[in-house]
């Protein structure tokens, strides 16, 4: 018993945190583009590498260098079933319902267009910014 709890605390832990070095690197769709994309100017933008990974159980990407971590759309990390249908899904198909940005439909798509479109914002204002004050000295 202790063993099979020291397994589960072992291995359960990184997987809830998204932290797992392939997942979800295998899901390839718009929406993780989108994810990666957004990420990339986020972590770019705050001197922190580049887009490293995102964390499905935090909701948020990281970078390869630094420590902040940028929230995606919090839809885009849940399960597109509630909890109470859970069971009859992994019946019928043998696995847990997928979560928002692995379904990605266009809500899914037009939710992280709307992150990326913001973060590209983001970076506009940073560079008029920048460029306003080395024009003043």
């Amino acid at each position: 018993m202790i063993l099979k709890t020291f397994l589960s605390m072992l291995l359960l832990s990184p997987f809830q945190n998204g932290e797992s070095s392939s997942w979800p690197l295998d899901t390839v769709n718009d929406c993780t583009k989108l994810i990666k994309e957004g990420g990339q100017i986020a972590c770019n933008l705050t001197g922190e590498g580049d887009y490293d990974r995102m964390s499905v159980g935090n909701c948020w990407v990281t970078c390869t260098k630094g420590s902040n971590m940028f929230m995606l759309p919090d839809d885009e990390c849940r399960r597109v079933l509630e909890p109470y249908a859970w069971a009859g899904y992994q019946k019928l198909f043998g696995k847990l319902p997928p979560f928002g940005f692995e379904d990605c439909d266009q809500e899914d798509i037009d939710r992280l267009r709307k992150w990326v479109k913001k973060w590209k914002e983001y970076r506009e204002i940073a560079i008029k910014a920048m460029c306003s004050k080395k024009l003043k000295k």
